[in-house]
């Protein structure tokens, strides 16, 4: 089965809406996202609730902005949220979350609802990996979903290449379609630490590709480092490829018209295996600009030669 989201070349990520986006500001930008087609849109019952708040936010924000256009606007967005990794006293998940377990998985996804004020999802995502539940209960429980129409589809997040490919081997009428991991340009050091993240690394990549995955990536922009002063590039991903990696990217940038990040963007879309970036923003501007990296077409050559940029060794040649 082929992901909704592969008909999308960038999803939209709403983190902050609701928090550090205003509801007044993320709601002109979704109607521009609307406008432009850019119309799959990312969300989760945990954000952000490390801002002080409960967690709630950007989902009641998406939430407002379909009950205010009405069902022709809902039908037409591709809307994903996720599951299993909200904080909770006491909780049965990895580092005390609401996890993976059948009973937490109906909650949750009621609540979800309730917040979006829909009756369905199109995408839900395990956002985490719950090693204390049975996979065969977690994917059950999500199966389920997509049997009562409260979900159309499922899909993973931050899954090793281990535990994605016993997910995928658990015999339920309904598996993952797609999977979303940390991904960018730059490629981490090995042995990086990007806790709590898990990097989409070659053997998740290969195993997802196998599998017949939709590949979506989330940070690709790296906070803004690609193209701000006061923000540099993690520390994990200052390696030897670092320097050729970034003046690629501005070679290649200068002949499409696009700055670093939109660049980066532009080849997640267009690599010889599609990574579909979620991009977050925090104003009008910034979904144009995100929506016309990915509408910008790069030749072969220049996919070539920022591919070759980023890896330093033999793998290069």
């Amino acid at each position: 089965m082929t992901s909704l989201l592969a008909a999308h070349p960038l999803t939209l990520g709403t983190m902050y809406f609701g928090t550090t986006v205003p509801a007044r500001i993320a709601h002109d930008v979704l109607d521009r996202a609307r406008d432009l087609g850019a119309l799959s849109w990312d969300t989760a019952n945990i954000y952000a609730h490390w801002v002080g708040r409960d967690g709630g936010e950007s989902e009641r924000t998406l939430g407002a902005w379909f009950d205010s256009r009405g069902p022709i606007a809902r039908d037409e967005v591709t809307l994903a949220t996720k599951i299993g990794n909200l904080p909770v006293a006491g909780g049965p998940g990895p580092g005390g979350t609401t996890g993976l377990g059948a009973s937490a998985v109906r909650r949750q996804v009621t609540d979800s609802l309730q917040r979006l004020r829909t009756d369905r999802v199109e995408v839900l995502y395990a956002h985490i990996d719950d090693l204390h539940t049975p996979l065969d209960e977690t994917l059950g429980a999500l199966s389920d979903l997509i049997d009562e129409g409260l979900v159309r589809e499922i899909a993973a997040s931050n899954y090793s290449a281990e535990r994605l490919h016993a997910a995928l081997s658990v015999p339920t009428a309904h598996r993952f379609t797609a999977l979303q991991q940390r991904f960018t340009y730059l490629r981490p050091a090995p042995g990086a630490d990007l806790s709590p993240h898990v990097q989409l690394d070659d053997a998740v990549a290969h195993l997802a590709h196998r599998s017949g995955l939709t590949l979506v990536g989330y940070s690709p922009l790296l906070s803004g480092a690609y193209t701000r002063a006061d923000r540099p590039i993690p520390e994990q991903y200052r390696t030897p490829a670092l320097g050729p990696a970034l003046l690629a990217l501005g070679e290649v940038g200068s002949e499409v018209d696009l700055d670093a990040g939109q660049t980066v963007l532009a080849w997640m879309t267009q690599r010889g295996r599609p990574v579909r970036p979620v991009a977050g923003v925090s104003s009008v501007g910034q979904i144009e600009d995100a929506w016309r990296a990915v509408t910008t077409e790069l030749d072969p050559d220049q996919i070539d030669r920022l591919d070759r940029a980023r890896i330093v060794g033999p793998a290069a040649r």
